[in-house]
């Protein structure tokens, strides 16, 4: 039954239980009404809590634990028919990579996307941007560490960028809880891991000082004439004329 139908019935309701206010029923005919009407009132109530709980994502009071707050409800414990996905299986400092939320078959109404330390679970990690209309930011901890919905309408799929900051250089999961009605909601759906690669390069390096010190100082005490004693220290410095100059990824 929808919001408009049971609001309909309760003002019919109340309209008929004031009409035997004015009359002379008995006193067991004002209880039935009495009772009927406040059943009513509880059920419409029920009924737009469930809409209003995740109708427009701005849900701050979980960024913590991702639990959306549908009463006494717990997360569904069977398998999500949602998936997290990441464009890429690695990352490098200031490398952005998109994340998709996806329906399988079942479209989800509401969502929350993160990024969180892969090993330990409990920190928000890098910065989002939306990437459509379907989305919103939500300042987690004062930051855009997380993206929510912004109506209850069905949807199939959704994606958002993820910006790491430049000195972050822990592994990462994307997880993030899928709301498909009041009462059936999945938290803390997991994307792959995502392992961090690296810096990224400002500049080409130099080959280092003192490993060049040392290779000239090599070949200066390489004896004249002495071709085994050459190829012997050859052999010796390859690695560290290799060291001197690092090849570029």
């Amino acid at each position: 039954m929808d919001n408009y139908k049971i609001f309909r019935s309760t003002l019919l309701s109340y309209s008929s239980y004031a009409g035997l206010q004015n009359s002379n029923n008995s006193s067991e005919d004002y209880e039935k009404m009495y009772g009927t009407l406040i059943f009513l009132l509880l059920l419409g109530s029920s009924s737009l809590t469930g809409v209003s709980a995740f109708s427009n994502g701005a849900v701050i009071q979980s960024c913590d634990g991702m639990t959306p707050g549908h009463g006494s409800n717990t997360a569904m414990s069977v398998p999500p028919p949602f998936l997290v996905i990441s464009d890429n299986s690695t990352y490098t400092a200031d490398q952005e990579i998109t994340v998709t939320l996806q329906a399988n078959e079942t479209a989800f109404k509401g969502f929350m996307l993160q990024a969180r330390d892969a090993v330990t679970g409990d920190r928000l990690l890098g910065m989002f941007s939306v990437m459509e209309s379907e989305g919103q930011l939500l300042y987690c901890e004062g930051k855009a560490t997380a993206v929510s919905h912004i109506s209850s309408a069905d949807k199939k799929s959704v994606q958002a960028k993820w910006i790491p900051h430049s000195s972050e250089t822990r592994d990462i999961e994307f997880r993030a809880t899928f709301v498909r009605s009041f009462n059936e909601f999945w938290v803390g759906v997991r994307s792959s891991r995502i392992m961090f690669a690296g810096m990224i390069p400002n500049s080409t390096m130099a080959p280092n000082s003192t490993v060049m010190s040392t290779l000239k100082a090599t070949l200066a005490m390489t004896p004249n004439g002495s071709p085994s004693l050459s190829y012997s220290l050859s052999l010796l410095v390859l690695p560290l004329v290799l060291l001197a100059f690092p090849s570029k990824h």
